[in-house]
């Protein structure tokens, strides 16, 4: 397995990303990857590769509708459903703080629904956030 920040704005990655994101967020973010690699500006997106196939990924981005001054935020961590509960979204993960290294990112924020998750990462409780569906979240902080 091996990670990679999406570079190539002739991937064939950016489509299945998009085409997976599609439906979760009612979007179609295949304009803003490109863009993103052209001019070296957020989102930026890390793939999980295994054998050439595109198993997961996550993105850091400027926000993450969240109606704050907080940034970067780590948004759309997705493992496909096929390799899910086997270890990959664990791995992916890890790679953040790596990552974070590497984009010269000294604190990341996260919103969630998923409580006591990310907490095994490192991550630690900054506030809980209220959205206009109502859904409980809280708002994580990572610090490199």
């Amino acid at each position: 397995m091996t990670t990679n920040i999406l570079k190539d704005i002739n991937s064939s990655y950016i489509y299945e990303i998009a085409t997976n994101l599609k439906p979760l967020i009612n979007k179609d973010i295949t304009s803003d990857i490109i863009n993103s690699i052209k001019n070296k500006t957020y989102p930026i997106t890390i793939i999980l590769l295994k054998d050439a196939e595109l198993i997961g990924f996550y993105q850091i981005t400027a926000h993450d509708n969240d109606f704050s001054s907080y940034t970067p935020w780590l948004a759309n961590v997705f493992i496909k459903e096929k390799y899910r509960h086997q270890g990959y979204g664990r791995f992916l993960i890890e790679t953040i703080p790596n990552y974070m290294n590497k984009l010269n990112i000294k604190t990341l924020y996260l919103h969630t629904r998923h409580q006591n998750l990310y907490e095994k990462f490192g991550w630690k409780l900054l506030k809980p956030l209220k959205l206009p569906d109502g859904i409980k979240r809280s708002i994580y902080v990572l610090h490199n």
